[in-house]
């Protein structure tokens, strides 16, 4: 009988210990945004790892690798993905722009990746935009729904708004809109995988930062050790040559 207490007692001991960070395993969560987050198999939502790639993913997966830290991953939408990784420890979303609104909600590895709202003309135009409110004469094709597109809107810009912003970078070439608002890498994403090669950007409204969030009851030992694999890919070049395979 005191032998099998005391082995009782030993394996509570043992189940009450941290957690090495190579038995904890992250459930990650992202939207679909080309090209830093996709689909392999241009499906909407996805359920393993290995259907899933882009700029931010492929940084991500090396992140998690480097630290020898196990995670599940899945495409979902983006309000899906952003309250999913506020319910639980070990959940992040990824691919998430850094507000002042949103920094007290997790805690943050990156940044990971740049991204901006870029205004972009067809090759050849002649316009120039010297300040913001220059563009306020012009046409400009948008995303639906998208961040961009409701400050424009709200800022009193003329807007022609698509649910397919792929769809954009034709309707710029074609003379549909006289300038075209989206991202300095998916920008030129959109437009190459359309067949449009003759786009220019000619003012940057604003930049941004894109990072991995964590739940913020996740262990702060497990946000420096991904933060720490982050900056060795950082200095010994990788980031960049992982970025540079989508621009």
């Amino acid at each position: 009988m005191y032998y099998f207490r005391s082995l009782l007692l030993a394996l509570f001991a043992t189940l009450c210990l941290p957690a090495n960070a190579e038995e904890v395993t992250f459930n990650l969560v992202t939207e679909n945004f080309p090209p830093y987050n996709m689909s392999v198999n241009d499906a909407e939502f996805e359920h393993r790892p290995e259907d899933i790639t882009g700029l931010i993913t492929d940084v991500v997966k090396q992140i998690f690798t480097k630290a020898k830290i196990g995670y599940t991953m899945k495409l979902r939408n983006w309000s899906y993905a952003y309250n999913y990784a506020q319910r639980k420890e070990f959940r992040g979303v990824f691919g998430t722009t850094l507000t002042d609104a949103r920094k007290p909600l997790f805690k943050w590895v990156g940044p990971i990746a740049s991204d901006g709202w870029v205004l972009y003309a067809k090759g050849g135009s002649t316009i120039q935009i010297n300040s913001i409110e220059d563009a306020k004469k012009y046409k400009i094709g948008a995303y639906k729904g998208d961040v961009r597109e409701q400050w424009l809107l709200s800022n009193g810009f003329e807007t022609s708004s698509l649910d397919d912003d792929a769809l954009n970078p034709k309707r710029l070439q074609s003379g549909q809109i006289d300038l075209w608002i989206s991202g300095p890498v998916s920008g030129p994403y959109y437009a190459a995988k359309n067949g449009v090669t003759n786009i220019k950007p000619v003012f940057t409204v604003k930049e941004t930062q894109l990072y991995l969030a964590v739940n913020k009851e996740t262990p702060d030992e497990y946000i420096s050790k991904l933060n720490e694999a982050l900056e060795k890919m950082r200095s010994s070049g990788e980031l960049d040559k992982i970025t540079a395979r989508y621009r």
